[in-house]
Parts: structure tokens; sequence; C-alpha cells
């Protein structure tokens, strides 16, 4: 049986589905732009970051594992 990565593949190519990757200097132009938009976006409430709090100090360890096993969402904070 093939590894469960080339099954992918060989689904996607039979699909013809088109990978392309990118990385950030491909796009460095357009991210004084991009600050400009999302800095609007935020402030009018349009876009909102996700948060998970935990209360009190002794829970800062938890808080701190969480980070590497998937318990938060978005911003991991530890309220004092």
């Amino acid at each position: 049986q093939q590894p469960q990565s080339m099954q992918y593949l060989t689904m996607i190519i039979g699909l013809r589905i088109k990978i392309e990757g990118f990385l950030y200097p491909d796009f460095a132009a357009q991210v004084p732009e991009f600050n400009a938009d999302m800095a609007e976006l935020i402030a009018s409430g349009a876009v909102k970051g996700r948060e998970t709090v935990m209360e009190g100090l002794e829970k800062a360890p938890d808080a701190f594992i969480g980070l590497f096993t998937g318990a938060n969402t978005g911003k991991m904070l530890v309220k004092v």
C-alpha cells in the first residue's frame, strides 16, 4: 500500500489540481498596503483576533504546555 501522502499526490494529479507555493518576499511590495488595510479592519471590528485566556499565575505552566499541544485558539494569555 502507498504511503498516505502518495495517495493524495495521485488524487491531485488525477484531478489536475494545481499546487503553487509562495514565499513572503514574493509579496513584500504589498506589505505596507496590507498593513494599512488590516489596521482599518481591526479598528472597525470587522476582523477580531482569537484568544485563549487562562486565569491565574498557577495556570502559566499549563498555558505554556498548551502552546505545544494545540490547547489554544489564537493567542494564549495568562490573566494574573
